[in-house]
């Protein structure tokens, strides 16, 4: 049985004090979610007009994601009747933007950190209207081409390919 826990924390012993609690949830098979690159998110790449990630945020990113996987490993040198496993969106995003499209099925995205609908300018963003109900955003032709549907939301198409490139540790879940 799979099982998947929304996990607040805000220092490792408090992440390892919430995941010891929740092993003796009765599933035998946990999984754990790693941060994505958050300074890939749209809202973060807007200065470089959606060319690059903020490379800071990322750092900070990935040093949570080694705090988590610490705190994973440690609680499964200690517990026997359950495992986490970690599912590292970080990864997976990063494949994705990377991806070419040389494998069957999968997308690819022209420009993967720009997102399909925006506001007109910075003072609005996807969905704002002015007081006369005006649309004060623009939607993208093809939003299934886009990975990002907004500043922080993937498309279906996004979360689709990040689906496939977790696929492999999905399976052993």
């Amino acid at each position: 049985m799979l099982w998947l826990a929304r996990i607040h924390y805000t220092s490792g012993e408090s992440a390892y004090s919430e995941l010891e609690t929740h092993s003796r949830a009765g599933s035998e098979e946990k999984a754990v979610s790693a941060l994505q690159p958050l300074g890939c998110l749209p809202r973060s790449t807007f200065a470089s007009s959606f060319q690059q990630c903020n490379g800071t945020q990322n750092e900070l990113v990935s040093y949570h994601n080694l705090l988590l996987q610490q705190v994973v490993s440690k609680l499964n040198n200690e517990t026997k009747d359950s495992s986490f496993l970690i599912l590292d969106l970080y990864t997976a995003f990063m494949t994705v933007f990377k991806n070419k499209g040389e494998r069957p099925g999968d997308s690819k995205f022209e420009n993967p950190l720009k997102p399909c609908c925006i506001g007109i300018s910075t003072n609005f963003s996807c969905g704002s209207v002015d007081e006369n109900g005006a649309k004060k955003y623009t939607v993208c032709d093809d939003p299934e081409a886009t990975f990002f549907w907004d500043t922080v939301h993937p498309t279906q198409e996004g979360w689709r390919s990040v689906y496939l490139a977790l696929q492999a540790t999905l399976e052993q879940l």
